[in-house]
């Protein structure tokens, strides 16, 4: 089993030059693995390649949980990700250690993690349905611009009726099918 200390970090657009050099001047690691701040939650190829390398046995080193991603969801699946690989998983910021030999501990606090997750997604959408609903109210929410004008969706219902193609149609009038389809069924 190897026992190697590993450290991913993720750059800041707020920090100078010279910050790998700073990071990791007072601990020694094995091996390092960095994303770049534009990177964004599917492309970390930092991350990537940290999993690729991990062996049963390492730890991984995070200065913060949002160092790892900024979704509660997504930072759950890394942590099983990487408990799966029997890693320990190291938070300096929030001094938490998760280790894949105490699963009796890592996985409630997972668990809750999940269901924060599921209350903050919950929350987002019923937020997002007030504000529709306000602007409705006020007149100035009006939904998606319709995609044929109303001459359009005329010809389009004669032309169905006549017994034109639906793929034909679709093509004609730049739609998909099944845009045509809600046309068809709104007459």
């Amino acid at each position: 089993m190897r026992l190697h200390r590993i450290k991913y970090f993720r750059l800041s657009l707020q920090e100078p030059e010279g910050t790998v050099e700073k990071i990791t001047s007072h601990d020694v690691f094995d091996a390092m693995f960095c994303d770049e701040p534009a990177d964004n939650a599917v492309n970390r190829a930092g991350l990537e390649r940290l999993i690729r390398y991990i062996q049963c046995g390492d730890t991984v080193v995070v200065d913060s949980m949002a160092t790892l991603t900024s979704s509660t969801e997504q930072l759950c699946t890394i942590i099983r990700r990487l408990i799966e690989k029997q890693v320990t998983l190291e938070f300096l910021n929030e001094n938490l250690i998760f280790r894949h030999d105490c699963l009796e501990v890592v996985e409630p606090i997972i668990a809750v993690m999940e269901l924060l997750a599921e209350f903050e997604r919950a929350a987002r959408r019923e937020k997002q349905a007030v504000g529709i609903a306000t602007a409705k109210n006020r007149g100035s929410y009006r939904g998606r611009k319709k995609k044929l004008s109303d001459n359009q969706v005329v010809s389009l219902i004669d032309r169905a009726c006549a017994g034109e193609s639906k793929s034909k149609l679709a093509r004609d009038f730049d739609i998909s099918r099944q845009t045509l389809y809600r046309y068809l069924r709104s007459t």
